[in-house]
C-alpha cells in the first residue's frame, strides 16, 4: 500500500511539473500580489501552493539568506543530491543571495533569475547547494 501511495505522489507531482513547464518564458517577478516575496521561489510556490510565503526581511542578503533557507529548512528535510527526484528542492547562493530551484530530472533544475525568465537549467551550473523534499 505505501509503494502504491508514493507511485501515485510520483504522479501528481509530474502532471504538477508538466503545468509548471507550461510557464517557461514566465517573466521574474519580486513579489507576490499579496506583497510577499516571490521572486525565484515562483516555482517552489507553483508547486507547493499550500506552504507559508514569506515577506523579505532585510535588504541585507545574508539575512535573507538565512531567512529564506530557515523557512525551507521548516517544511523540508535534506537529502543527499543522489536521492533527488522530480519536485524536490535546490537552495543554493549565487552571488551572495538566496536561489531556488526545483529539481526536474536528469541534472536539469527549474528557475528563475532576477531580470529573466522561468526557465530550464543544469543542476552542475551551481558548485555548492543543498538538497530539500518537502513533507
Amino acid at each position: 500500500m505505501f509503494k502504491m501511495h508514493k507511485c501515485i505522489e510520483r504522479n501528481v507531482m509530474n502532471k504538477k511539473i508538466e503545468l509548471l513547464l507550461n510557464d517557461i518564458g514566465r517573466p521574474y517577478e519580486m513579489f507576490n500580489q499579496d506583497g510577499t516575496y516571490q521572486g525565484c521561489f515562483y516555482p517552489v510556490q507553483f508547486l507547493y501552493p499550500h506552504k507559508p510565503r514569506y515577506k523579505l526581511r532585510s535588504k541585507n542578503d545574508d539575512k535573507n539568506y538565512l531567512y529564506g533557507l530557515s523557512k525551507i529548512k521548516k517544511h523540508c528535510i535534506e537529502i543527499p543530491p543522489a536521492e533527488l527526484q522530480a519536485g524536490d528542492i535546490i537552495a543554493t547562493r549565487f552571488r551572495d543571495e538566496l536561489h531556488v530551484a526545483i529539481y526536474y530530472q536528469y541534472g536539469k533544475i527549474i528557475h528563475v533569475f532576477k531580470e529573466h525568465t522561468l526557465q530550464i537549467g543544469r543542476l552542475k551550473m551551481f558548485k555548492e547547494y543543498k538538497c530539500y523534499r518537502v513533507i
